[in-house]
Order: structure tokens, then sequence, then C-alpha cells
């Protein structure tokens, strides 16, 4: 006789894996350790969600670690600037002086050579501010190549601290100083703020290496989970981080270099189209560097194009900012502060030729399967497994 086998139902996932969760055994770990799902903010998708997504993200105690080290960093450069340029300030002279650049008589906060001091530092807070964002993105996207940007980027801080203990010294002129201030005063009064600045950035910069090393380990696995061991996704997955990384460079350099020519000229060059181009020209930055990431992560080559069109214009850009410092009837307009622009300009070079070469790369690997694992990461939400790198370390 034969017999009729009768199908047994199964139980659902859902059902299985709340007993496989009844069945852990007591000595059970996960690393690392997972977001609380019964938190129900994390599982919102609204306009708030998303903006907290940027607050609130998993990370271990070495990304907080990191950033918490950085804003330290920040905070005490920031002040020891901000006490330097006061001080400053209150030893410069009155009264007019004969500007060396045209013969005129100006003020003294006016003329490019006072102006200049001021100038250094400026872009040193500004690079502070923009080394704790890069950190902070750095942790909350997982970025190996960042990290390595963040580590190369404190020590040129460093190396930057260093140097502007002596260009400050030599920047010094008797000439627009109150009667009571002699340069060499001047220069011992701010020397000791100076000092802390560079002592602060070099333990700290010892700290982030540290850090970065033990990120760098814990980042790696996220890759290997998404990418997998296949050598040509990780090398087209590197090409974009590194790609991701240039653009937010480029933005520093830019930034810094306007920042600086729109200083530096103020007040002085109101009346010259160059000014107001200058003006207009940095806040078209953002949607150029948005375009930038859109067109990657699409994998959208008329964009790219477009973007890769815009970096050349910003190569012409510079090209012109340094001849114009250096030929024609302007020259004058940039005596005394010509060097440190086109170290400026020059580095802004060096970075949208690395960006275009980079992009280049990028467009090459369109259609090779890596648009499917950008997306998927741009979609991960803070309550899944991939939010903390895709990691689990089961010990049983």
């Amino acid at each position: 006789m034969q017999q009729h086998r009768v199908a047994r139902p199964t139980a659902s996932a859902a059902v299985q894996d709340q007993r496989a969760t009844e069945t852990k055994p007591s000595n059970y770990y996960a690393y690392p350790p997972q977001p609380n799902v019964s938190d129900k903010s994390l599982q919102d998708l609204t306009v708030k969600a998303r903006l907290m997504k940027f607050v609130r993200f998993p990370c271990s105690a070495y990304g907080k670690g990191l950033i918490l080290i950085i804003a330290i960093e920040a905070l005490l450069v920031i002040i020891m600037q901000t006490i330097i340029v006061v001080m400053y300030f209150q030893a410069l002279r009155d009264t007019p002086v004969v500007a060396q650049q045209n013969r005129e008589s100006v003020a003294p906060y006016i003329d490019n050579t006072s102006r200049s001091i001021p100038a250094y530092l400026i872009v040193f807070v500004f690079a502070q501010l923009f080394q704790l964002v890069l950190a902070w993105d750095a942790v909350r996207a997982q970025n190996t190549i960042e990290m390595i940007a963040i580590v190369s980027f404190n020590l040129c801080c460093f190396a930057y601290s260093v140097f502007e203990i002596s260009q400050i010294k030599a920047s010094l002129d008797a000439n627009y100083l109150k009667p009571e201030w002699t340069p060499k005063a001047l220069a011992e009064s701010i020397s000791p703020f100076l000092i802390v600045v560079a002592v602060v950035i070099g333990v700290t910069q010892c700290v982030v290496v540290w850090l970065a090393y033990q990120l760098f380990q814990e980042f790696g696995w996220k890759i290997y989970k998404k990418i997998g061991a296949d050598p040509n996704m990780k090398r087209m997955y590197r090409a974009y981080q590194v790609y991701l990384v240039l653009i937010k460079v480029d933005l520093f350099f830019f930034v810094g270099f306007s920042i600086q020519f729109i200083y530096l000229t103020l007040t002085r060059r109101a009346g010259d189209p160059e000014y107001w181009l200058t003006i207009i020209v940095l806040p078209l930055t953002i949607p150029i560097l948005y375009l930038a990431v859109y067109a990657v992560r699409h994998e959208s080559r008329k964009w790219m194009t477009v973007f890769i069109v815009a970096m050349l214009c910003g190569v012409a850009y510079f090209v012109f900012k340094v001849v114009r410092m250096y030929v024609g009837d302007k020259v004058s307009n940039y005596n005394g502060i010509n060097k440190f622009l086109t170290l400026f300009a020059s580095l802004c070079l060096l970075t949208i030729l690395a960006t275009i070469a980079n992009a280049a790369v990028c467009f090459r690997n369109f259609g090779k399967g890596l648009k499917s694992q950008i997306i998927k990461e741009s979609h991960e939400t803070l309550n899944s497994t991939s939010a903390t790198g895709g990691r689990v370390l089961e010990i049983d």
C-alpha cells in the first residue's frame, strides 16, 4: 500500500528568527554592537530622520575618539589664533602709512603687508574646521581613503604651524606698528601662542595616526563584505573613494584661495570686475561638486563630462590668476601677497588636475558593476547590519 506523506507546515522566517534568538547561548556576542531596533526614529524615512542619519550614526570608540581629538585640536588652535590676531591688530598704528605697492597713503590695516599676517591665521582656522568636518565624514562614511587624507592633512597643518612661526616674524614691519611696539617685542609676545599651536598639532598628529590605523583596519571589513574579493571591483571602488576625497580637497583649496583673495584685496579693488567675479564664482562650487557626486554615483556619462569640462575651466581660471599676479598693469596690487596666493593657486591646480585624472578613471569604470554597490551603500539604514559596515562577528 502506498503511503501518502503529509507536508508539515514550516514556520515563517520571522518565527524562525525568533526561535534562533531564543536559543542563543548565554555566551553569544555580536561585534560590532548593533543599533537598537526598538528605536523607531531609526526606521523613520522622513526628511528629519534622514537629516538625523548624518548625526546619529553607529561608530566604534576609535571613531568617536578621532572626532573628539580633532575637535579639541581645532578648539585650541582657533583660540590661539584668535589671541594672536587680537594682539596683532592692537599693535598696529592708527595713523596712515605709505603703501609699498603703490606709494599711496593708506590705513595700516588695508595695506597688503599688514594684511598678509591675518590671512595666514584665517586660512589656518578654516583648515581646522575643514579637518573636523573631514574626520566626521570619514567616520560616518567609513572611508579608508579619507582616513589617509586626514593623517596627511593634519601633517600638513603641523608643517604649516612650524612655517607660520618664522613667516609671521619675518612679516612684521616697524612702519605699521605703534611707537611703543617693535617687531622684536611683538614677535616675542605672540611666539608662545604660535609654539603652543605647533605643539598641540604635533601631539594630536601622533594620536590621529594611531586612531586612523585602528579605523583603517576596522573599515577594511566593510569593503570586503560589500565588494568581495574581486580585485577589479576593489580597484574600481578604491578609485571611487579617491574621487570623493579629491572633491572635498578641491573645495578646501578653492575656498581657501578665494577667502584670501577677497580679504587681501578688500576695499581697494571694489571697482575691479575680477573682485566681484571671485565672489560670484565662490558659491558656484557647491552645485558643481554636487554634480560631481551625482554623476559618479549614477554613472551618468553626460554629467561627468559636464563636470570634467567645468574642472578644465577651473584650470584656466587659476592659470589666469597666477599670470595676473606677475604680468600686466595689476602687478602692484599683489606686492607682498603674491607668493602666498601663488602657493594656494598652485595647490588648487594640482588637486584639480588630480581630480580630472581620477574622474577619467571613474568614467572608464562606468557600466562594470560598481553602480549597484554604490546605490546599495547610499540606501543603507541605521538599523541594518550594513550600517555598521556589514560586519557581524558571532562568537558562540
